[in-house]
């Protein structure tokens, strides 16, 4: 089987690919320090980091600054119909929007609903994007919802288990998961905690298989935690079991991604395992080496 361009972000050690899911090598284009928090593909590949976003067009990078050298693009989404138009999600609170694919920035009115707690400084973790319906989850707020392309917000919180939204995804059925600290929430009308059949509840990825029900969450037993696995659902989210993992992971898986094609899907522990899925996230293996910190992870 012919592995896909895998790409791995990293926490002070730049941007990582490699083809074969053996041997990995930095982007040269990328700085070696740079600090990597987002990936996401379409039309480009872009990578958020500290106070830029790096967009790979053509075979070529580019180094997009954001309005504030201090923000860091913790999400990032791309129109499926417009790929040009972008949005970042950044700690410090923000929500940023272009039209150009990252090369101007306006940002978004968005704020928290009164008297949310702050137990550390809140950011966007994950952007729904289709057309001016946009949809973010923030670790610490819930999630927030625009009809108007982000001009005005509601938040969305009633029955969460908890306002630290960690990954969303929309279901084909309709519904919308979440990832939180608690276990997974599932939307189909109202939330409500789905079942969660698994020794820890801190979940921090969430991913859709193609093909209709299945899908993925990476989680563990804390941040960054000391053991990580993953889970899987095929009645779109409202019950999880355990993957076949290799043991455990050293710490939470954080990061997972599924190939365009669906024959791979790659997850990463925060603290830099690697771990690949030839069935669509059923059985795992372990990949050679490590990084120091890894949060965001896509194979093309």
């Amino acid at each position: 089987m012919n592995a896909p361009l895998a790409w791995v972000g990293t926490v002070g050690e730049g941007l990582w690919f490699s083809a074969d899911l053996e041997t990995w090598r930095r982007e040269p284009a990328v700085p070696a320090d740079a600090r990597i928090y987002s990936l996401a593909a379409g039309g480009a590949l872009f990578a958020g980091g500290r106070g830029a976003v790096h967009r790979r067009s053509g075979g070529r990078w580019m180094a997009l600054p954001l309005p504030d050298p201090g923000l860091e693009a913790w999400a990032l989404a791309v129109d499926p119909r417009e790929p040009d138009r972008i949005w970042a999600g950044c700690r410090p609170l923000a929500l940023l929007a272009s039209e150009n694919g990252g090369e101007r920035w306006t940002a978004l009115p968005l704020e928290l609903p009164p008297d949310t707690p702050s137990p550390h400084t809140p950011r966007v973790t994950a952007i729904l994007a289709d057309g001016d319906r946009l949809c973010c989850g923030v670790e610490v707020g819930g999630i927030l919802r625009s009809e108007d392309g982000g001009k005005h917000w509601t938040a969305d919180n009633e029955g969460l288990p908890s306002l630290d939204i960690h990954a969303l995804v929309p279901t084909p059925g309709g519904a919308l998961l979440a990832a939180t600290p608690r276990g997974i929430a599932r939307r189909d009308g109202r939330w409500s905690a789905a079942r969660l059949d698994a020794p820890w509840r801190y979940c921090r990825a969430l991913v859709a298989l193609p093909g209709g029900e299945g899908f993925l969450c990476g989680l563990g037993d804390g941040p960054p935690g000391t053991r990580g696995a993953v889970v899987v659902s095929e009645d779109e989210g409202r019950t999880w079991r355990s993957a076949l993992f290799p043991g455990t992971a050293g710490s939470s898986v954080w990061a997972l991604a599924v190939a365009a094609d669906g024959a791979q899907v790659l997850a990463a522990a925060i603290r830099g395992e690697l771990f690949v899925s030839d069935d669509q996230g059923r059985a795992w293996r372990r990949l050679p080496g490590t990084f120091t910190e890894v949060r965001a992870v896509l194979v093309e």
